[in-house]
């Protein structure tokens, strides 16, 4: 009978997982037994020689087989990393992706002292706790359609310790608010329906399509808060929004439209593209 190892059982895992297209099969090997185990990823290379007793391999079986069905795994582990904090997910919100916390660090900088600000659709809450977590002295109110997502939101900042500052509510864009912010954070969805077909299978069988698509041209939400933030943001403050990657020219078309807000910068993601538009209310 073959002895597993925590050796063996990621060099089996990664094979595996190639054969069947997975993008990272390694990284996701090792983070999944490291799930399967309760420990770090560390911890399974000081002891690669150790072995696995049944029900872990059981355990660790039941991992690869969801991860081999193109499941993401941060909805395996029920975490995902983001702004170097671990945060809660699942189906209900979409992953953190790293090109998010660009939103983070130009909130960090701009927000005015002891000022309040917005995020529209919170989903994790990843992006707004975040900000709280790295600046003490402001408060936040955060929006989301999805009640599931709220309720992770909620979760997360009691995780985070900034519940006290953090006020969650059940709301499409501006419609339950009547007053304004210094700030407005915003990620909304911004793929376009005909680009469907080329996401992943992680992506479009797995993560809420309410997140992700935004009309024939991905522009719908995002034109709806370039027009409205205006009557929502303080003078002086700022719109801090993500887009898609095709999106500049229509994004700086729509503020240039709206006279009252101003583009202030364009904010590059790690592969040199412009992801963040930073606007500022005259």
């Amino acid at each position: 009978m073959q002895k597993w190892t925590v050796r063996t059982v990621l060099s089996w895992a990664r094979l595996y997982f190639e054969k069947r297209g997975i993008d990272t099969p390694r990284l996701d090997a090792e983070v999944l037994l490291a799930h399967a185990l309760d420990c770090t990823r560390i911890d399974l290379y000081l002891d690669m020689d150790r072995p696995l007793v049944q029900e872990e391999l059981s355990r660790f079986r039941a991992l690869i087989r969801r991860r081999s069905e193109r499941e993401p795994v941060a909805y395996i582990t029920g975490e995902k990393e983001f702004f170097g904090k671990k945060f809660a997910v699942s189906r209900h919100v979409l992953i953190p992706r790293p090109e998010s916390e660009i939103l983070v660090e130009q909130a960090i900088d701009l927000v005015p002292m002891s000022s309040e600000i917005l995020e529209i659709g919170a989903g994790s809450g990843a992006v707004i706790i975040s900000i709280l977590d790295e600046r003490p002295d402001i408060k936040a109110v955060a929006c989301d359609i999805s009640i599931p997502a709220l309720s992770l939101a909620a979760h997360n900042a009691r995780v985070h310790n900034v519940t006290g500052r953090l006020r969650l509510f059940a709301g499409d864009l501006f419609g339950a608010l009547s007053r304004k912010f210094s700030t407005i954070v915003a990620n909304p969805p911004y793929i376009a329906l005909v680009e469907k077909d080329i996401l992943t299978p992680e992506v479009l069988r797995f993560e809420p399509k309410e997140a992700l698509f935004a009309g024939k041209t991905g522009m719908d939400i995002i034109l709806k808060i370039i027009h409205k933030s205006p009557d929502y943001i303080l003078q002086g403050g700022y719109l801090i929004m993500e887009f898609g990657y095709s999106q500049k020219d229509n994004v700086e078309k729509a503020i240039t439209g709206v006279g009252s807000l101003l583009i202030n910068k364009w904010v590059k993601d790690l592969s040199g593209k412009e992801r963040v538009v930073v606007a500022q209310r005259m």
